[in-house]
């Protein structure tokens, strides 16, 4: 008998997307890890009525869609091991203590709530998989995360992968966290408001010496005039 419990982010997410034989093909497999320890394709295969073709299709669902993970046992055979959603959404902190993750989460959660609501629609395991990795691998905050999609919005694209490259571009830039983007900002906007009080100084400028110049011009003309009425050449 036995029973066995699901994650509540894997009910409300993958179940309404999921086909009926992906769906039962992971059910069974996740039956037999958690009350077995190990899975037996095979028998599962039979289970279901599955051909081969059938069984790798339903596989390589649950890979693109970042729930199963595919691997190589290193003599050219495979094995599957199961992700969990919570964890593709907060990731894996080995080494942070636990207040310290428990920030971390809360951040994720609040930083994926408010993309959800930026892009008006739920975000997919992979967009979620794909957030995950490039904020592990950038060493970025979680606010940066929504500030990206913000600019984004502001230029009608939202696609998770084109956003990502906000964060690449940042990253480059030795942007971390949002109040590192906020301090760039604030100086480029310095930069710019400087830029134009020179650009208005050198127009100035450059206004004085021409009417310097036409004033030049005049006088010189007044006083030859003046000459000529001095000689009585006046015409």
């Amino acid at each position: 008998m036995g029973e066995t419990s699901f994650e509540n982010m894997f009910l409300n997410t993958y179940v309404p997307m999921a086909d009926g034989d992906s769906l039962k093909l992971f059910l069974l497999v996740y039956k037999d890890l958690k009350n077995e320890g190990s899975v037996d394709l095979e028998k599962i295969k039979k289970q279901l009525l599955f051909d081969d073709e059938k069984l790798e299709k339903c596989l390589n669902y649950w890979v693109n869609m970042g729930v199963f993970r595919k691997k190589d046992k290193g003599n050219g055979e495979y094995f599957y091991e199961i992700i969990s959603l919570r964890q593709l959404y907060f990731g894996e902190s080995k080494n942070e203590d636990s207040s310290s993750m428990l920030d971390i989460s809360k951040r994720k959660s609040v930083m994926f709530d408010s993309v959800e609501r930026i892009i008006q629609r739920k975000l997919t395991p992979q967009d979620i998989r794909r957030i995950q990795e490039t904020l592990d691998e950038y060493k970025q905050y979680p606010e940066l995360v929504t500030e990206a999609f913000r600019q984004a919005k502001e230029i009608n694209n939202v696609d998770v992968k084109y956003v990502m490259g906000f964060l690449k571009t940042w990253r480059d830039q030795s942007i971390f966290s949002l109040n590192d983007l906020k301090i760039k900002e604030e100086r480029e906007k310095l930069l710019r408001q400087k830029q134009s009080k020179k650009n208005i100084r050198k127009k100035i400028f450059t206004s004085k010496n021409k009417n310097s110049a036409n004033k030049s011009f005049s006088q010189k003309a007044r006083e030859e005039r003046f000459r000529r009425i001095l000689e009585g050449d006046d015409r």
